[in-house]
């Protein structure tokens, strides 16, 4: 078993880092704001760079993966802090609520998805990769739905 593990631990070690890029994501959604656009673009943008090797190699495709649902949820944190801090308590409860559900709902849809996979017996790679893209993904709209819902309470004016 572990001469199995040992080329797919030196591809990850080989790796690069993904992140996805917060400020920019930022940009993206005032951007649609403004021109009445749809802001889950923005999503997509984030998510290109994962896309590009997913048939070739999926093990860097589900890191990718992995990590921008980890930065989408480092987002969703700190949002919920500056909301916490700075809207009346409660929009910060509503927007709690609201993140919470949007993030579940997507989620269960996720977990539905890689049971339907694996009852397909698809291998066992592509479900990884499909619940990988589809928790980013999820966890990019609900960054996105409280951004979009709620202006900055920073910049409003007290």
């Amino acid at each position: 078993m572990i001469k199995h593990l040992a080329p797919a631990l030196a591809v990850c070690i080989a790796l690069p880092a993904w992140a996805v890029d917060l400020d920019a994501v930022n940009s993206c959604i005032d951007t649609a704001r403004a021109e009445q656009g749809n802001p889950n673009q923005c999503i997509d943008a984030a998510h290109q760079p994962c896309l590009v090797d997913s048939a070739e190699a999926p093990a860097a495709a589900i890191l990718c993966f992995t990590e921008a649902r980890e930065t989408w949820s480092e987002g969703i944190a700190s949002r919920m802090d500056t909301l916490r801090a700075n809207a009346p308590e409660d929009i910060a409860a509503l927007a709690g609520i609201e993140v919470k559900y949007d993030l579940l709902a997507s989620l269960v849809q996720c977990d539905r998805l890689e049971e339907l996979g694996r009852l397909r017996d698809a291998p066992t790679e592509q479900v990884v990769l499909q619940k990988a893209r589809c928790t980013a993904t999820a966890s990019g709209l609900a960054y996105t739905r409280l951004l979009w819902r709620l202006p900055d309470p920073e910049e409003s004016p007290e």
